[in-house]
């Protein structure tokens, strides 16, 4: 009997590892103003139905996925992008694991987005218009607690470098608006400052362009004389680093342009197969910035869904929070025999 339980233990303790793991590696954000769905409603249906065929078209190649399934306001619209640098298949399996973690943690929410896995993809859905919209809300904030030796330099080099990464990101086409570099820095220019960003490729060069301003301009209250950082919005991505190669190198970071259509929509009887879309840009209003902590939390964040918070007002993530409860009772179990 006690090695029965003895192997119950092992088995909840692995399981419960692996869980956590997946779940530190997803960033969700559930919108609670913009509706709920009922299970098994037409809307859940065809949610599940546009997420399961969302990635089905293997003509795409460079990562971006956008499609619409259902009508009016059963209608529901996704987008799924992978970092530049993601092979197809890599891509594909990420949002399928993405679609399921988004829909298990926000739950009969109309609208939800999704980080996956370090950021190699993200997904989100709405029942509203979401194709070639720049929208830089919910955004998450990151960045290395480590800070660099010379913060002048250091900082102007950060700027410097996301600058021209933005130039070059805003002018690709609409399969792929992606860009990486890399400088010198430190004393003696004995470390390397990598840096990426992307944005959605339905997006217009401007509307590209000023969601990456702002996460530019972000930088300086998050992540000021910092060795690395990121800044995570619905329609653009940036990260930098310092001596941590974290994109895969290819011999080319931009695709051969090539002629692309709407994004498909059919009604709930027959699955729409993803294409891209054409872009427009819409105005927005700038983000607030995000003020600095002097002992900054894994992520600070600024979302749609509310999130519990500590006592210094820093953002919290609770994972599991009934698990010690658990492990103690069953190890009570296991020493009563």
């Amino acid at each position: 009997m006690s090695s029965f339980l003895s192997c119950l233990l092992l088995i909840f303790i692995f399981t419960f590892t692996s869980q956590l793991s997946i779940a530190k590696s997803f960033l969700p954000v559930c919108d609670n103003n913009k509706g709920n769905y009922t299970n098994n409603s037409v809307y859940h249906t065809n949610l599940k139905t546009l997420l399961s065929t969302l990635t089905s078209n293997t003509q795409i190649k460079h990562g971006f996925y956008n499609s619409s399934f259902g009508i009016n306001s059963d209608k529901v619209n996704a987008i799924g992008l992978c970092r530049g640098d993601i092979k197809p298949n890599d891509c594909q399996n990420c949002l399928k694991n993405s679609s399921a973690l988004l829909t298990q943690t926000c739950q009969n929410q109309k609208e939800a987005i999704g980080w996956y896995d370090d950021e190699i993809c993200m997904l989100r859905y709405s029942s509203r218009s979401i194709f070639g919209l720049n929208e830089t809300r919910p955004v998450y904030v990151e960045w290395n607690i480590n800070n660099a030796t010379n913060e002048d330099e250091f900082n102007a080099k950060v700027k410097k470098l996301l600058d021209g990464l933005r130039k070059r990101a805003s002018s690709g086409d609409s399969n792929l608006k992606y860009a990486v570099g890399s400088d010198k820095v430190g004393v003696n220019n004995n470390d390397t400052l990598y840096g990426l960003v992307q944005c959605t490729p339905d997006l217009s060069k401007t509307s590209c362009d000023d969601c990456l301003l702002q996460s530019i301009k972000q930088v300086p209250y998050c992540c000021n004389n910092k060795i690395g950082g990121r800044v995570l919005r619905p329609s653009c991505y940036l990260r930098y680093e310092t001596n941590s190669l974290f994109y895969q190198t290819t011999s080319s970071q931009s695709p051969s342009p090539s002629p692309s259509s709407s994004p498909s929509s059919s009604p709930s009887s027959s699955p729409p197969p993803p294409s891209s879309s054409p872009s427009s840009s819409p105005s927005q209003s700038p983000p607030s910035p995000v003020p600095p902590l002097s002992a900054p939390p894994p992520f600070a964040q600024n979302n749609t869904s509310p999130q519990p918070q500590d006592n210094k007002g820093n953002t919290s993530r609770n994972v599991l929070p009934k698990i010690p409860l658990m492990l103690f009772l069953l190890w009570s179990m296991l020493s009563s025999f």
